[in-house]
């Protein structure tokens, strides 16, 4: 199965958020132990924006829809090549102009099986 990339140029800053799962344990000493969940336990969310003319927007607009359950590759901010998809419910459309258009949306990271 081949996987899709995201081929649009990024206009706006891009803003990033790193989480690790994680679990903790504390004891009465004040002493806590602290250790990672799961084996992919590290994950990446990226806040991202695109502004072009409509007919570009919504070629955009339709991947970003196929790809929020399924996954696609991209090269982040810091030139790194992972697997992504679209967070449910973070698209958002803001019209310009009639023709131009800027369009909000949210890439998680996603793990292949």
């Amino acid at each position: 199965m081949t996987v899709d990339r995201f081929k649009w140029k990024i206009q706006s800053s891009p803003s990033g958020s790193e989480q690790v799962s994680t679990n903790e344990s504390k004891f009465n000493d004040g002493y806590s132990q602290i250790w990672s969940s799961g084996i992919n336990n590290s994950s990446e969310t990226w806040e991202l924006s695109f502004t072009g003319n409509s007919d570009e927007v919504a070629k955009l607009r339709q991947f970003l829809n196929n790809h929020i359950i399924k996954s696609f590759k991209w090269v982040n901010p810091w030139g790194e090549d992972k697997l992504y998809r679209v967070q449910n419910q973070s698209i958002k459309s803001e019209f310009i102009t009639n023709k131009l258009v800027k369009l909000n949306f949210t890439f998680i990271q996603a793990y292949s099986p």
